[in-house]
């Protein structure tokens, strides 16, 4: 009886939709001589996809999401399982295709844990072929805009205090499923990472039917179009924050003293050049909390004589908030000989070495915070002091942050 009813749910089970037609009628084209979107990055790398084709027979692109240096990224039909997906199709050359390495290992996890629905995993992957070259792809579930393109889109420069402290729950409950169950350090923690469930998949079908009525601009070119991307319009609610972009993980189990992180988010031990780990990424939230919620970067790094980013120039601005590193940490440090000497003291200019970098008025985080006063104040910087901590030892983990007095206050 058993195998009677599995026969019959198999037999009622709805076949593949047909692929949608696309017309050639309506299309702007772009001026063939002007560049955009991956063109700029050598556009032979990437593959030729178009509107309408069916990938690895089960996914049709319905139109572009976006594009990057390594891959482009598509909303496409799922033709079996009768929903949409985003396709992100790697370039030719191999750039970050560990990432697909990466998320067959978040898969392998403990999926009952809280922070594993915060992690973006993958539903899929294949290969594609173009003029022998293999072209990785991903399947995600769509989600849409991050944290900065929200704050961009609502015309607005920082979150509310109790929205900063829904996507910090989240951001958290994930870095303690990668830190702990898949020992995985993201080492690229931002705005630009941090996207939204899609709550309201009708903008998923508003998305395929504005393709319709109103083609993309494209360029035609020897082999291929290309597409000017489109935005997924904004949803009535915004769903919850999910932490994406895995392509600088990498193991924690092993030593990793290269020079990770966005350079804004660097924390002291990868610029003196110490073994980093998990707590790596604790500096990086922390910094990170600054951007989204004051409005600003709490350190920028900008050498006042080289007129651009330098590792002196940032550490001259952790000791100006921070106080100075303990000198056990600049002992241990390959790099800081080029900066502290033997006594763990900051090498001023003079007159043998004029172009030295001075250390800046001495500050705080105090002084630096804009929008708290009182009890608020004083919890949240707390909260932030328990990240950026000079010694990584010291950084509270993600599991510890989660119970926070600030985090959990008002809840």
């Amino acid at each position: 009886m058993a195998g009677l009813l599995k026969w019959a749910k198999s037999a009622v089970r709805r076949a593949p939709s047909p692929p949608r037609q696309y017309s050639n009628v309506k299309i702007p084209f772009i001026n063939p001589s002007e560049k955009f979107e991956e063109e700029n990055f050598g556009i032979d790398r990437y593959y030729p996809a178009r509107i309408g084709d069916v990938l690895s027979s089960r996914y049709q692109i319905v139109g572009k999401l976006g594009f990057g240096n390594s891959s482009t990224v598509w909303l496409a039909r799922d033709l079996q399982a009768h929903r949409h997906v985003a396709v992100k199709i790697f370039t030719s050359d191999g750039q970050d295709t560990d990432e697909i390495a990466i998320y067959k290992h978040i898969s392998q996890g403990n999926k009952s844990r809280l922070g594993y629905r915060y992690v973006r995993t993958a539903l899929n992957s294949f290969e594609l072929m173009n003029r022998g070259d293999k072209h990785p792809c991903l399947v995600h579930e769509p989600l849409w805009d991050s944290i900065r393109t929200l704050l961009e889109r609502s015309g607005r420069d920082r979150l509310t205090e109790d929205l900063l402290r829904v996507n910090l729950q989240r951001l958290l409950l994930a870095l303690s499923y990668l830190h702990t169950d898949r020992k995985l350090i993201h080492t690229d923690i931002k705005s630009d990472n941090i996207l939204h469930f899609i709550e309201d998949t009708s903008i998923l079908a508003a998305f395929e039917e504005a393709e319709i009525a109103q083609p993309s601009p494209r360029k035609k070119a020897v082999d291929r179009e290309i597409y000017i991307s489109r935005t997924l319009d904004m949803p009535e609610s915004i769903g919850e924050p999910v932490l994406c972009d895995f392509g600088n993980a990498v193991c924690g189990t092993k030593i990793n003293n290269y020079d990770a992180y966005p350079d804004v988010y660097r924390c002291p031990e990868v610029m003196l050049k110490l073994p980093w780990s998990y707590s790596a990424d604790i500096w990086n939230v922390g910094v990170m909390i600054w951007d989204i919620f004051e409005g600003k970067h709490l350190f920028s790094g900008q050498d006042p004589k080289q007129g651009r980013y330098t590792t002196r120039a940032h550490l001259t601005e952790l000791i100006s908030v921070l106080g100075p590193p303990p000198l056990e940490l600049i002992k241990r440090g390959k790099r800081s000989a080029e900066w502290f000497d033997g006594n763990g003291k900051w090498l001023e200019p003079d007159e043998n070495e004029p172009e030295r970098l001075p250390l800046l008025p001495s500050s705080s985080l105090e002084a630096a915070e804009e929008n708290l006063n009182g009890k608020d104040k004083e919890l949240f910087l707390n909260f932030i002091k328990s990240m950026l901590q000079w010694e990584p030892e010291k950084r509270m983990t993600a599991g510890e942050l989660l119970n926070d007095p600030w985090l959990t206050r008002s809840q």
